[in-house]
């Protein structure tokens, strides 16, 4: 009897992970247009020799947890959309399958199957595990340091404390990936706290996560001098961030406070989800149900700092509010809902099947309508174009980036950002990206354009247009004067 039930709940798995594959590989976003590309350069740049840059002052290029596998996808498949996400994909079906064992260990199979189930198409994690972004890796490697703490905490099988040395190693290499995996921190915290004791066992978390720091620190070291390195890249970035675009809006008082429960409240990804966990959070805080504190130990203390806590260590800087910030709260907040749905009172009055169905159809919509798929589909269908133009080709920094990946970094078009004056050119070309350079300025409120891109010569004449949608069209014009 019981090898059948495991049979049958781990059927019951596979599907669930299969389908979560299926929807994700069906729904592939593809490379984005703006930290992507850096992941992509930096990645590359390892495996030409080139290795990190001493100079950058772009945090992204620090992430070694995520630069790395990729560029060892780079070297296995070559560089394309595939290769560029694979591991953020492997991660996100990892979560998956995590989310399911956090589930039988906290409550039981059944509610680790529909924690599964829910996380296979929960529209965020849908949408993200196709994109080259940190989150999601950070987010799973952040999830199984949990994981093994509290199955060492609740099952005690593993002598001399190995697995608390893993969790703070598993830790520590969420952080390689993303500083804000560090945040988890909290958990612990709390955990101890409301434990109220403190075993020996429990130093060996920070020491994992010391020993990753370490290795860190030699790696930066060598490539650059020193080995604080990342930290003083991402303090110094998060400065001219403010000076750029006063942080899109975070540092305004007092309405930046609210941007992360306007973003739960408004944000596609998000509200179909948040509005049940909310609601489910309310109900076991007041029910007072002692299954999901640990939960709650988890989820509570990272989303309040998410919304009022700093992302920098020498001044107040609030966290930017977007949607794929909050994967680090996805995994208790899925255990939660899952946990509500379970309830004997919801069971019975047929409300989770009803709940479960108009979440997988509101959710799969929701990711359908989506228009940020294949967002280098115009700029691939216009390198063809420009390699036949054999002249200087301006072009705005964002959508050079862009060309260098598509052409898999052998580019060997004459490439050009604008200068600030066009008025000098004559026998070259100049490529209008209108979506792009929408998407630069709404990042940047400083950045500034040449006069000629918005208002463009009469003298300047039209090569090609592409683009479905005027506003984001795409247009090649030959500069002769």
């Amino acid at each position: 009897m019981k090898q059948k039930i495991f049979v049958k709940t781990y059927t019951l798995l596979l599907l669930i992970v299969l389908f979560g594959m299926f929807l994700r590989l069906i729904f592939f976003s593809g490379m984005g247009i703006s930290d992507s590309l850096a992941y992509s350069k930096t990645a590359n740049d390892i495996n030409e020799g080139r290795g990190i840059d001493p100079n950058s002052t772009l945090t992204l290029s620090t992430r070694l947890g995520l630069i790395f596998p990729t560029s060892l996808s780079y070297r296995l498949l070559g560089i394309n959309d595939f290769s560029s996400v694979i591991f953020v994909l492997l991660t996100s079906i990892g979560s998956v399958i995590l989310v399911f064992y956090f589930g039988k260990l906290l409550f039981n199979e059944k509610i680790g199957l529909m924690a599964a189930f829910l996380l296979s198409f929960f529209p965020l994690d849908v949408v993200y595990a196709t994109k080259l972004t940190s989150d999601l890796p950070s987010a799973f490697f952040m999830a199984l340091g949990v994981y093994i703490f509290l199955y060492a905490e609740m099952k005690c099988k593993m002598k001399y404390g190995v697995s608390y040395l893993f969790s703070g190693i598993f830790v520590g290499i969420g952080y390689l990936i993303r500083e804000s995996t560090l945040l988890i921190a909290l958990f612990f915290i709390v955990y101890i706290a409301c434990k109220r004791r403190v075993k020996k066992e429990y130093f060996l978390v920070p020491l994992g996560v010391l020993i990753i720091f370490i290795l860190e620190a030699i790696i930066f070291l060598n490539v650059t001098g020193d080995p604080f390195y990342r930290i003083h890249i991402s303090q110094r970035y998060l400065v001219e961030s403010i000076a750029q675009h006063n942080y899109f809006g975070r540092l305004d008082f007092p309405t930046g406070l609210f941007h992360y429960p306007w973003l739960f409240l408004t944000n596609n990804l998000l509200v179909y989800f948040y509005t049940p966990i909310f609601i489910a959070l309310a109900y076991f805080i007041i029910k007072k149900k002692k299954s999901t504190y640990v939960m709650m130990m988890w989820m509570v203390p990272l989303l309040l700092y998410l919304s009022f806590g700093s992302a920098s260590l020498a001044q107040y800087i609030p966290i930017l509010a977007k949607d794929r910030y909050t994967a680090i709260v996805t995994m208790p907040a899925i255990l939660l809902l899952s946990y509500f749905f379970s309830e004997k009172n919801f069971v019975k009055n047929k409300i989770t099947s009803l709940a479960l169905i108009l979440l997988l159809l509101v959710s799969i919509g929701t990711v359908y309508l989506r228009e940020d798929r294949n967002l280098l589909g115009d700029l691939r269908q216009v390198y063809p174009v420009l390699e036949k133009l054999g002249r200087t080709i301006y072009i705005d920094s964002r959508s050079l980036q862009a060309l260098n990946y598509i052409s898999e970094f052998e580019n060997r078009l004459e490439l050009k950002e604008y200068p600030e004056d066009l008025t000098h050119l004559k026998n070259a070309y100049a490529v209008i990206n209108r979506h792009m350079i929408r998407n630069l300025k709404e990042a940047n409120e400083n950045l500034i354009f040449p006069d000629e891109i918005e208002n463009i010569p009469k003298e300047w004449e039209i090569i090609k247009e592409m683009g479905e949608i005027e506003e984001d069209e795409i247009i090649i014009y030959y500069i002769n004067k």
